[in-house]
């Protein structure tokens, strides 16, 4: 059982480092801190009812995000931890919600 736990606990902390190092740095994308501001000033989605959405989808649990320009619109990017421990990046359209 202990085996089990130790190994779940290790593929979540990779996932999150690997989570962060594909966040970090990209150009387009902004500190979070001013995301709120963007979100209310842009009328996008809320990120936490993008998260809801991207989890019942796949089942897993979002480990990572960042709210991006893309081409003139905002997306977020997110990272998500599969239920069995696969790491996935989804990306959805802050406007419209869409993936």
């Amino acid at each position: 059982m202990w085996r089990v736990l130790r190994l779940a606990g290790s593929v979540a902390l990779a996932a999150c480092a690997l989570a962060a190092a594909g966040q970090a740095g990209q150009p387009d994308c902004l500190d979070w801190s001013k995301a709120s501001s963007i979100i209310a000033q842009n009328a996008l989605v809320p990120a936490n009812v993008v998260y809801q959405m991207v989890q019942k989808r796949t089942g897993g649990k979002v480990v990572n995000q960042a709210l991006c320009q893309d081409g003139g619109r905002f997306v977020y990017k997110l990272v998500v931890l599969g239920p069995t421990g696969a790491v996935t990046n989804v990306i959805v359209d802050a406007l419209t919600g869409q993936p």
